[in-house]
């Protein structure tokens, strides 16, 4: 894979050397490691398109859309700084997560991801020319980016003109694109929600488990216990802890029965805690102190009334076998090091009850409706793994592969759209709403100060939009830096 890299990247050196020594006559220039092509071709398809009258009316529409947009990104990004400060630092998100470049960040599918892109590029930058022609701004030339394949598109309208021109021509322009952006993204959520949605169901109904654990498989649907329909967990929460039920399940298209234990499965032990060597991974615990243990909470209940030094029993089923251990507690304390933990036992395994790795069936046709689900999580399916959907979750669900590819398409389309419109409305130069919220601040300066002079009304409205946009750069940043940071001062 590496040496496919070399070659590729080879290649494209070459490339660049030729483009730099012979490429002007065809439109060609380099842009750092990217290829820029520009022409003129297309602007005249623009200025017929910008002579409608309607585009005053979508101008003025985009401008609220674009403040709309910029109030919803700020505090969105201002509510996860705080967050910052209270997630775990292993949860802290990647830089890579930041960029919705695909082949870079790792929830955008390559291939889904290039066409929603170069359409989201396409639209967003089309919508500018429209805009700055319709405001009699000259548009200077089209063309593509290339860093090996097409990336993005631009159209480049007359810079001098655009600073000479009104307030509110600039401000139709500049918000054109994220605007455009959001009504695409928009059009496809419709049509996700009101066309294809409708047309998801299951094959089975019961509960579909997520991760392996019980034994069963990622995927598998338990459609009944003891000849009970499961599809509530109130079946399993009337069941004994450490008793063995026979469950009906589905798995690959194929229905059979397993046994399956009623307990906490042991997800992870950690290494040199007392549970180390005595307590094996993947068993169920189904009893403390003989005490019996039918959920998280119960199991909870009883380490938090535990001391350091305490000894316990542990029941619990593994490889076909119940067994009983002894162990001394350490202190919590010296594993999470937190006052309030000194002196509490600590075991040093991690838990999961049933209800934490299975999801009743039908609600996987709710999440892949928008309408039926919360927009934030429909937003975030593609960090929850769910989009695309992994082929053992659509092999539960009744649409076929090409249907779930078009899905994808309309998806992605909708996801980088929303992505590039609101990110671009962000009030930070040289984003699109960094140009909006100047504007804005001068023509509110205006009105506030009629005898401010022209120069320093802009000089204002300049160092506001620049303290705006460090202040955005630094909270992006701080989502990322600040659990990391916690991490190494431990507060």
């Amino acid at each position: 894979m590496l040496e496919l890299l070399a070659i590729i990247f080879a290649i494209w050196a070459v490339v660049l050397l030729v483009v730099k020594k012979k490429g002007e006559k065809y439109g060609l220039e380099l842009a750092g490691p990217l290829i820029m092509w520009k022409t003129e071709k297309g602007k005249k398809f623009i200025d017929n398109v910008a002579k409608k009258k309607l585009w005053k009316f979508y101008g003025n529409f985009s401008i609220f859309i674009c403040i709309i947009a910029m109030l919803f990104t700020t505090a969105i990004i201002i509510w996860n700084l705080i967050i910052a400060f209270k997630i775990p630092p292993q949860n802290a998100p990647s830089p890579r997560l930041i960029l919705g470049i695909p082949g870079i960040n790792p929830v955008i599918p390559i291939g889904y991801g290039i066409l929603a892109l170069a359409i989201a590029i396409v639209v967003h930058e089309i919508s500018h020319g429209i805009l700055a022609r319709y405001g009699k701004i000259k548009v200077k030339s089209l063309g593509l980016l290339f860093l090996i394949v097409p990336i993005g598109a631009f159209v480049e309208p007359d810079e001098e003109q655009i600073k000479k021109t009104t307030r509110k021509i600039r401000s139709r322009v500049f918000s054109a694109g994220p605007a455009s952006n959001i009504v695409l993204a928009i059009v496809c959520i419709l049509i996700l929600s009101f066309i294809l949605a409708p047309s998801i169901d299951t094959k089975y109904d019961g509960m579909v488990i997520t991760y392996d654990a019980y034994g069963l498989n990622q995927w598998d649907v338990i459609s009944k216990i003891n000849g009970i329909e499961f599809d509530n967990f109130t079946v399993w929460e009337k069941l004994d802890a450490g008793k063995i039920y026979n469950a009906t399940i589905w798995r690959n298209g194929k229905e059979m029965n397993i046994s399956i234990v009623k307990g906490l499965y042991v997800w992870k032990v950690e290494k040199n805690s007392p549970a180390d060597g005595v307590l094996p991974e993947k068993s169920i615990i189904y009893a403390v102190n003989s005490v019996k243990i039918g959920s998280l909470e119960e199991f909870l209940k009883i380490m938090n009334s535990t001391y350091a030094g305490e000894k316990i029993n542990i029941s619990f089923y593994y490889n076909g076998n119940f067994s009983t251990v002894s162990l001394i507690l350490g202190d919590k304390y010296d594993f999470i090091k937190k006052e309030e933990y000194k002196g509490k036992g600590f075991i040093g395994i991690n838990v999961i009850d049933l209800q934490n790795v299975a999801i009743y069936a039908k609600d996987f046709v709710k999440i892949y409706n928008p309408r039926k689900t919360n927009i934030l999580f429909y937003l975030a399916l593609p960090f929850r793994g769910y989009s695309p959907p992994p082929s053992g979750l659509a092999e539960i669900l009744t649409a076929p592969s090409s249907f779930w590819m078009i899905y994808n398409i309309f998806y992605w389309i909708f996801w980088l759209n929303f992505a590039l419109g609101t990110f671009n409305a962000l009030p930070a130069i040289p984003l699109d709403g960094g140009y909006l919220f100047k504007d804005g601040v001068s023509y509110i300066l205006e009105k506030l100060s009629r005898k401010m002079k022209k120069e320093k009304l802009e000089k204002v409205s300049s160092a506001v939009a620049t303290i705006f946009s460090v202040f955005v750069l630094i909270c992006i940043f701080s989502i990322i830096l600040i659990p990391k940071l916690r991490l190494l001062i431990s507060f």
